[in-house]
């Protein structure tokens, strides 16, 4: 047999006999062989070489929980428990005290969503994460009462504008109560009443699905105005209240509409400002997409003919150019161009905002790139920030 497949079996008789004892009970895979330490996988084969690698690529955390599952006797114990202490460890709370000071900073200024993704970044490298981790969630709830505050007063305000226009197709005194035209439009307004609470308590379903039971309650509070006393509605919002979260209240009901509030999605007068195909068409020819897209929407809203022609031919170059910037950011991280890259899909998500994959590797190599600069020391060491730290890592 050849001297390579007498290696093969080898392994093979090893890993064989080794499983065959762990299933036995005479011994077990644990650290260093096999070890996931706060969502770290280690694997069976742990050095100081790996250390470094994990280190010098931003995975701190990593390189840390290897460190830790050298045993005493292994030939890089000391080097690395000296790594250890020299430059992880010192790193490590770099970088915390970086996220802590930037978390509170935007938790001050009333900026839920960056103060919970810091709190979320300074959790991902402490040894005591459930505390950063309530401050998350507090973040959280607070971002979701402020979404949620913002968009019922909105939708109630639409319903009212919406359930208020029913006086205007009674026929008139003068024509017959039964007029034909009157009965039509009516008829139509009815349909339009339908369909908005039709499609409102199916929104409910869907986002009490999604785990957002508070802009589900605000889609049935809506699908309740337009079908008041429906069972089945009813018994939808008892079961979105009871999955309301602790901490988020619903806004009362005003006592009176306030019929003269704009919309956020018109013009200053309270109606869109009139597009015309040729406009949508000159911002495509001039590469606007993003221009194209608002004008395209506007177009639509305003009963344009072939909207929908429009609007899909629009989406069309939109989807194209964003995976075309997205391949090219993938090409530069590749080559280990990580400005490069974050500059080509913050353009492609720019242009497709809803798609994951793009926001997510946004995201990611943004915070790769923010932690190797402060690994590389690019950032002042926040310990030495004026006011210091409300909240500290205790070993």
């Amino acid at each position: 047999m050849p001297r390579s497949g007498c290696l093969l079996l080898a392994i093979a008789v090893l890993f064989t006999s080794l499983f065959a004892g762990c299933a036995s009970g005479k011994y077990a895979l644990t650290a260093p062989d096999m070890l996931i330490a706060g969502g770290e996988y280690i694997g069976l084969i742990n050095s100081y070489t790996m250390i470094r690698q994990d280190f010098d690529s931003g995975r701190i955390m990593r390189a840390r929980a290897r460190v830790l599952a050298l045993p005493k006797d292994h030939a890089d114990y000391e080097r690395a428990q000296a790594f250890l202490k020299n430059t992880i460890e010192p790193a490590r709370m770099r970088v915390f005290v970086h996220y802590l000071h930037m978390a509170q900073q935007r938790e001050a200024d009333k900026l839920w969503s960056e103060a919970m993704w810091a709190y979320d970044q300074a959790g991902s490298v402490t040894i005591k994460p459930e505390i950063m981790q309530a401050k998350r969630t507090e973040m959280e709830i607070r971002l979701r009462q402020l979404r949620l505050d913002e968009l019922i007063v909105h939708r109630r305000t639409l319903d009212q504008l919406l359930l208020a226009d029913a006086h205007h197709y009674d026929a008139p005194r003068g024509l017959d109560p039964n007029d034909e035209t009157y009965g039509r439009l009516r008829e139509a307004y009815n349909d339009q009443l339908d369909e908005r609470a039709s499609l409102a308590i199916r929104e409910a379903r869907r986002q009490l699905r999604k785990g957002l039971p508070e802009i589900a309650y605000m889609e049935i509070e809506s699908y309740l105005r337009m079908q008041p006393g429906a069972s089945g509605g009813m018994l939808l919002r008892d079961e979105i209240l009871a999955a309301m979260p602790k901490g988020l209240v619903i806004p009362p009901l005003p006592g009176k509409a306030s019929p003269g509030r704009k919309s956020k999605l018109t013009g200053s007068d309270g109606t869109d400002q009139p597009v015309s195909e040729a406009q949508v068409e000159a911002a495509l020819k001039k590469d606007e997409l993003i221009r194209a897209r608002t004008l395209v929407h506007q177009f639509r809203r305003s009963g344009g003919s072939g909207a929908d022609r429009l609007l899909a031919k629009v989406e069309k170059q939109v989807a194209a150019r964003a995976a075309e910037l997205f391949a090219k950011g993938s090409k530069a991280f590749r080559q280990e161009k990580l400005a490069s890259a974050i500059g080509y899909w913050h353009e492609a998500v720019d242009l497709k905002p809803d798609e994951p994959e793009y926001v997510e590797a946004l995201r990611r190599a943004r915070q790769l790139q923010e932690r190797l600069s402060l690994l590389r020391g690019q950032v002042e060491n926040d310990k030495n920030a004026p006011g210091g730290s409300s909240v500290s890592e205790k070993e």
